[in-house]
């Protein structure tokens, strides 16, 4: 099934944003905590978020999702970057970036093996509601799991998912990938357009999700648009260079002095964590 991702992502590249859109850049020298929200699943205790050496450290120890989320944005057709350095993984882990992120619900893409209790990490894409951490849809897209594979057992289906992947039309797709690597920078990128999602990791597309919002009769709100936000469950890791691109996105922020300077004074600071 894993055709499906690269027949679709092949012509996903002729798309290009406006000529009139503005960026939000946010390097993290003189972060300020109070331009952002910090979303957490199950309304559980907040995690940890400090700026070191000019970039972002953030904690969360447990295997729930953390989230910092940017205050009052509500944006609908945009671009993400982000750089990334997981230092330590406490369990299972995952990293996240989401989309469309409101009080209840948000569009989660996340590399790691919380969520389906895999044996092998996968990257995934799905509509997540915050205050119960499940999936949105869950009876629905099992069923669609089901019909893709003419509805071999449950053990064969997890399998093959996690040596080929999965991909629906109803906001859910799942495809095996690797931990990111400890101790080094990844660049992770979300491309937006109406109700397609393309995730890549450095500059390589590896997943594409469409949300065909109409399917999910029971969705309480619109996710056509919110705001951004990105983190971490199971892990301990560093952010930098957001950047945020879109025809509704403000202009905010300026270029970071990086990568180099910071660089070195990150790869520093990891000698305490023994990496």
């Amino acid at each position: 099934m894993k055709f499906a991702i690269l027949i679709v992502g092949s012509s996903l590249f002729l798309l290009t944003l406006p000529v009139s859109a503005g960026t939000f850049l946010e390097t993290f020298d003189k972060f300020d905590l109070k331009d952002w929200e910090e979303v957490t699943e199950r309304n559980l205790p907040t995690g940890e978020w400090r700026v070191v050496n000019g970039v972002l450290h953030a904690e969360s120890k447990d295997d729930a999702i953390r989230m910092l989320v940017i205050k009052d944005a509500a944006w609908h057709d945009y671009e993400v970057e982000l750089d990334v350095m997981p230092l330590d993984r406490q369990g299972r882990g995952h990293i996240v970036l989401a989309a469309r992120v409101n009080q209840t619900y948000a569009i989660v893409f996340a590399i790691g093996n919380i969520f389906w209790n895999a044996p092998s990490p996968i990257v995934s894409g799905f509509i997540f509601k915050l205050n119960t951490g499940r999936r949105v849809g869950i009876p629905l897209v099992l069923m669609k799991i089901q019909d893709l594979f003419n509805g071999r057992p449950q053990g064969e289906i997890v399998d093959e998912i996690l040596r080929v992947g999965v991909v629906t039309d109803i906001c859910t797709t799942i495809l095996p990938h690797p931990f990111l690597e400890r101790g080094k920078w990844t660049q992770l990128k979300l491309r937006i357009v109406d109700k397609s999602f393309m995730f890549s990791v450095n500059e390589k597309l590896v997943l594409y999700l469409t949300c065909l919002f109409d399917s999910f009769a029971f969705l309480e709100e619109d996710l056509n648009v919110d705001s951004v936000g990105f983190g971490l469950a199971g892990y301990t890791a560093r952010f930098d260079n957001l950047k945020i691109t879109g025809e509704e996105v403000p202009n905010r922020g300026g270029l970071s002095v990086q990568p180099q300077g910071k660089l070195a004074v990150t790869w520093g600071q990891l000698k305490k964590y023994g990496k």
